[in-house]
């Protein structure tokens, strides 16, 4: 019958004077193998045996055989090693491994997502990974993938290419804006191309599917049929342009949180629901990246949270 027992746990310190035991089936062996005085293996035994609650060793004459409970105890034991010394040797690996340059390319607007802060607070924790990071339009990203100018990168669409792999990372949220109410909310169809407009990289994707979305009559035209008055080779310079009444344009969200809730800028409503686009990480396909990279690409994948 199993003992009634004070602890629900097993105290592995005495795991090796059962296990010299176990293989060597005599108490005086196992005390010459750990070191240990035979008194010592017997005490550290009967502890053990208290913890589980049953015999764990048949006595017979000088020798010691383990019961059904020992051999469940033993590969208990093995196993455990096992995964303990699995663990650790993943975590040399990964600390060793975690040295050398990493590189990838992403539109402007994702130095302005929450995950770029997140990455920079990682990278805290291991000092010899070194970053190099290109700002690119998504077009351009997936060139200096495929030309191995940069490991990985984010775009804003996939393509179809055989020797690329796009996994989903998170999705952004478009919006035209403008510096006033006056001259936001007046823009409809009709008019939405006499607008003068504000130029930077990547706006033309952001725009094209604000355009589909919000006016899908407007299918033939794209942004390069506005008027531009005014034209920036930042995000940062094209939202002070919208913020100085230079020009409408279409921005992510993240990017403009503190001046729409600041009344700096104002953007377009109507009826539909908020327009989401996917983000992906774009790499090559059926490649063996080095464990820095795949360690970097994994802490980008651990923020993964699509809406």
């Amino acid at each position: 019958m199993l003992k009634q027992r004070q602890q629900q746990f097993l105290d592995n310190r005495l795991f090796r004077a059962f296990m010299a035991a176990a293989e060597t089936e005599n108490f005086t062996s196992a005390a010459k193998r750990t070191f240990m005085t035979q008194s010592g293996i017997s005490q550290h035994i009967a502890r053990l045996e208290e913890q589980v609650g049953l015999p764990l060793f048949k006595r017979v004459a000088k020798h010691v055989t383990l019961t059904n409970t020992g051999k469940r105890l033993k590969k208990y034991i093995e196993e455990h090693s096992t995964q303990t010394e699995t663990f650790l040797g993943e975590l040399r690996e990964e600390y060793n491994g975690a040295t050398g340059l990493v590189s990838y390319a992403m539109p402007p607007s994702c130095l302005l997502s929450p995950h770029f802060p997140l990455l920079l607070e990682k990278r805290k924790q291991y000092p010899l990974i070194r970053l190099d990071v290109s700002l690119a339009p998504s077009h351009d990203v997936i060139r200096m993938v495929l030309e191995d100018q940069v490991d990985f990168g984010f775009v804003t669409k996939k393509t179809n290419h055989p020797n690329l792999a796009f996994n989903l990372f998170c999705r952004e949220e478009y919006i035209l804006t403008a510096a006033s109410p006056r001259a936001i909310n007046g823009i409809n169809e009709n008019n939405i191309f006499e607008q003068p407009s504000i130029a930077y990289p990547g706006v033309d994707v952001y725009f094209n599917n604000w355009l589909r979305y919000h006016f899908p009559k407007c299918r033939n035209l794209d942004f390069l049929s506005l008027p531009i008055s005014g034209n920036v080779n930042s995000i940062d310079g094209a939202i002070k342009m919208v913020q100085g009444g230079l020009g409408i344009s279409v921005f992510p969200r993240h990017c403009i949180d503190y001046q729409l809730d600041h009344g700096e800028l104002f953007e377009f409503q109507n009826e539909k629901p908020p327009l989401f686009n996917d983000i992906y990480i774009v790499s090559l396909q059926d490649f063996t990246y080095p464990r820095v990279v795949r360690l970097v690409m994994a802490w980008f994948y651990n923020m993964h949270c699509p809406s």
